[in-house]
């Protein structure tokens, strides 16, 4: 067998032996390479076979999964070049044991390990100079490499800290406070005081956008620290970003009344000054507190009457604001009753106002309803007009909604086609809005649901490669789409990636007891009992679902389930 053998399993996987590398299709077998990736995230590249068979066929019997490994390690041993590449020694797989064995990890570890032990900055900037990468990047949805990939990356984020790299550590975080107030204070000292204004603003935005909080008190202090330090007194924007970070901070701290209060003032100075972004954020927190207060429909009522009657950008920013909202209205515990009434409601007010923007939440509203209940013409008819008052009025966050809405009708309707070229024509709306952290996801969602299984599992892809990539995406919006994703998986047998989108799903939900969101987790449940063949236990979930869809008046959903118990 060849002397040396060196893994690569930062920024990617590769292998080389004695200075060759192997080839990708050297490996034959997908689960070839993953024998030689286990146990190359191993300290001592060491496991037994049953761990090995655990992991890589959890769902097989014992028989079949021991099959499986034998296969495996065949193939892996050839593409290494020898029987000795992998020994086993009892029950327990040893990689490359009779030669010298080199893994990118075990350097990176060791040298992040005495770095951060003597706590010099220079060695720990070195060590963190040797980090090429995330631990198999194209393996982010294999649940045994999550353990390795979490620790050297929490090394990695260590070192740079150590290091004072708050520009590199910013690039892996946007979040990051530490590292905004420590270039704010950088910017600051040298009399860069604009762009520590900047730095601030940065960091608000990645906050909203990628978590829905705001700044911590110490920022928020730090930012008003430099706003004293100018020449003139605060702008309107600056005085509304003050006061909506502290706001935020209050709610973060459960002081409910000073949060409202705060919203208060600052969606006051946000209409005076015509700032629409800003009397968005202040919207969306007073719907937070709304919400808490049990008052949302009266919070949101009060503020759609008074956008309507003010200028089409200040009526979309108040309606993207409270989008989340509507949709819990429609998906919570309670369901969809008393949302028509609601819808009616906004309709005749916006239609008093002749507001166009108005009328195109309301028809939408009213869709959607129509949508929910199975009454698949009535929707078609609500969600044209929403189309079309959307389009007036520029709202693109409502001609997307729209648009995704009328392609779930006509995929309702076995119109797959007609659905996948209007989501064609949603998805750049969603892209260009003011909100593509919710919309553009709720899109991938129906993509799954739209297509066959190649299809299906391409657009999966998609929503996997944004969720990992996007700088926020909202985690209720979400939802759709990581249950149609598991479905999706079970169908095709990939159970151990059905269940890690059923688990995000499952803590989604976890928010909102009870609901459509319930309803349909016990139907993916169901599906993936039937794909393990749990042909009982899948009927016996399938019925869960159908009595909760029947009491929430899901006729659809209910049926569905219903014929596949049977």
């Amino acid at each position: 067998m060849p002397a040396t053998c060196q893994v690569r399993v930062l920024g990617g996987f590769g292998v080389t032996v004695d200075g060759s590398p192997v080839p990708s299709h050297a490996w034959r077998s997908r689960r070839a390479a993953d024998v030689v990736k286990l146990l190359a995230l191993e300290n001592a590249h060491r496991l037994h076979r049953e761990q090995v068979m655990e992991l890589l066929w959890p769902d097989l019997p014992v028989e079949a999964a021991g099959a499986n490994l034998r296969k495996a390690v065949h193939y892996a041993r050839r593409a290494l070049g020898g029987p000795g590449a992998i020994a086993v020694e009892g029950h327990v797989l040893v990689l490359w044991p009779g030669g010298r064995l080199d893994c990118d990890l075990d350097r990176f570890d060791r040298a992040a390990d005495v770095a951060l032990a003597s706590g010099d900055a220079r060695a720990c900037a070195e060590a963190a100079a040797t980090y090429s990468g995330d631990v198999l990047p194209d393996d982010r949805y294999e649940w045994w490499a999550e353990e390795r990939r979490t620790k050297a990356r929490t090394h990695y984020i260590a070192l740079l800290r150590a290091a004072c790299d708050w520009t590199r550590l910013l690039e892996l975080d946007e979040t990051d406070e530490e590292a905004h107030r420590a270039l704010m204070r950088r910017h600051l000292a040298a009399g860069r005081r604009r762009e520590a204004l900047r730095q601030f603003e940065q960091l608000r935005e990645a906050l909203r956008e990628r978590i829905g909080v705001g700044p911590d008190a110490e920022t928020v202090a730090l930012y008003e620290t430099v706003l004293a330090e100018g020449a003139e007194p605060p702008s309107v924007r600056q005085t509304v970003a003050v006061t909506l970070a502290n706001g935020l901070v209050a709610w973060g701290r459960r002081n409910i009344e000073e949060a409202e209060r705060l919203a208060k003032r600052a969606r006051a100075l946000a209409l005076d000054a015509n700032l629409g972004h800003e009397l968005g954020e202040a919207s969306t927190l007073l719907a937070l507190v709304a919400y808490a207060k049990g008052t949302w429909h009266q919070q949101f009522r009060r503020e759609f009457a008074d956008s309507v009657r003010r200028s089409a950008s200040l009526e979309g920013a108040v309606f993207d604001a409270h989008l989340c909202f509507q949709e819990f209205y429609l998906y919570g515990p309670e369901g969809h009753e008393g949302a028509e009434s609601f819808g009616r409601d906004l309709l005749g007010i916006a239609s008093e106002a002749d507001s166009a923007a108005g009328r195109a939440l309301a028809h939408l509203l009213l869709g959607e309803l129509a949508l929910l209940s199975g009454h698949l013409d009535e929707a078609s008819a609500y969600l044209d007009r929403s189309l079309t008052d959307a389009e007036r009025a520029g709202c693109l966050s409502a001609q997307s909604i729209a648009l995704e809405r009328a392609a779930e009708a006509h995929i309702r309707r076995g119109d797959r086609s007609t659905a996948v070229a209007l989501l064609d024509r949603a998805m750049p709306l969603a892209h260009a809005s003011g909100i593509r952290s919710h919309l553009v996801i709720r899109i991938h969602g129906l993509r799954v649901l739209a297509g066959g299984l190649v299809e299906a599992l391409g657009a999966v892809r998609d929503g996997e490669r944004l969720l990992a990539e996007a700088a926020h995406v909202c985690d209720p919006c979400s939802m759709a789409f990581r249950i149609e994703a598991a479905r999706a998986c079970a169908r095709a047998n990939d159970l151990s990636r059905a269940r890690q989108h059923l688990a995000e799903a499952e803590r989604i939900s976890g928010l909102w007891q009870g609901g459509p969101w319930s309803a349909a987790l016990w139907e993916v449940r169901a599906e993936l009992r039937g794909a393990a063949g749990q042909t009982a236990q899948a009927a016996a979930l399938y019925l869960e679902a159908a009595e909760l869809y029947a009491t929430l008046h899901r006729p659809i959903e209910e049926n569905r389930c219903r014929a596949a118990a049977r």
